[in-house]
């Protein structure tokens, strides 16, 4: 596996720590990889930029000051809409934004679909969970305030963990006019475990399908996907359609840290036949394009 070398790596979904995900998900889930170490494992692995993701706080103060301490290093930020952060908030979106976040994530932890998975119980979280679309099945008139906000100031509004029919409203009324990313697409753990089909569906509206390595992890005791299923949901959907990251670093026990992690989920794929060239489409040139690099 030593041959490979992919330039410009980009891991837009690379957590850290603490964070409320594992503060919440109970003894021997509370170690984590820091910002810190997460920007330079990704440095000094040859990346070229990392997008820091928290699912309790907005990122991108922290994401300038870790690129300061990094260099050669982009650091960017972003927010998730969910309550710890002033749930689907405009306010909060737009100083994100202005302070050069670059991924609003629609509600995770907090969404309507992780109460009906489960996820919100394990984590403690109380309540029905948050929803992006109205009564006739379209965006809402927030979230319509928050896309217009995303287009905007060229960022990437991403799906978060919301449900099937949400992901396709969202795609629908916004993918052709600005840039959205479905978040851990096919992902088992949290959001609507979206198929190889609904992934392709989306992309055809003009969606760019996010894997993960987490993807293929099992976590809390849910089984990840095989490798050659992964292997085969991207050709399915299209490489030139896929952005791969890690959606590691929330755990610093039960799942690599994102640097190395990402370095061996993309020597897997490359063992299981998928080319240099798609390998560099997915984990960097269309992160570059989604981040305005």
């Amino acid at each position: 596996m030593a041959g490979l070398r992919i330039e410009g790596v980009i891991d837009m979904h690379c957590h850290y720590g603490p964070d409320l995900v594992n503060v919440s998900a109970g003894p021997g889930h509370g170690a984590h990889v820091t910002a810190l170490d997460a920007a330079r494992e990704a440095r000094d692995s040859g990346h070229r930029a990392i997008v820091l993701k928290s699912h309790s706080l907005p990122s991108p103060t922290l994401a300038h000051a870790i690129e300061e301490a990094t260099p050669g290093l982009r650091v960017f930020g972003g927010a998730c809409t969910d309550y710890p952060s002033g749930g689907l908030n405009p306010d909060m979106v737009e100083a994100c934004l202005k302070l050069g976040g670059k991924i609003i994530w629609l509600p995770t932890l907090h969404s309507h679909q992780d109460y009906l998975n489960g996820m919100a119980e394990r984590t403690g979280i109380k309540g029905e969970g948050l929803t992006v679309t109205d009564e006739d099945g379209e965006p809402s008139e927030v979230v319509r305030e928050i896309f217009a906000l995303v287009r905007e100031n060229d960022a990437v509004l991403a799906t978060g963990h919301v449900t099937a029919a949400e992901h396709f409203a969202v795609a629908k009324a916004f993918a052709r006019e600005g840039k959205v990313l479905v978040t851990h697409a096919g992902e088992h753990l949290a959001g609507p475990k979206l198929t190889a089909q609904q992934c392709r569906e989306l992309a055809d509206l003009g969606a760019v399908i996010e894997l993960t390595a987490l993807s293929c992890q099992a976590v809390f005791g849910t089984q990840g996907k095989s490798p050659e299923e992964m292997v085969k949901m991207m050709g399915h959907v299209g490489c030139e359609r896929c952005a791969l990251a890690t959606d590691y670093g929330w755990s610093a026990t039960d799942i690599p840290h994102p640097a190395p992690g990402f370095r061996d989920f993309m020597e897997t794929l490359w063992s299981l036949g998928v080319s240099e060239a798609d390998l560099t489409t997915m984990a960097a040139r269309n992160p570059a394009r989604l981040l305005g690099l």
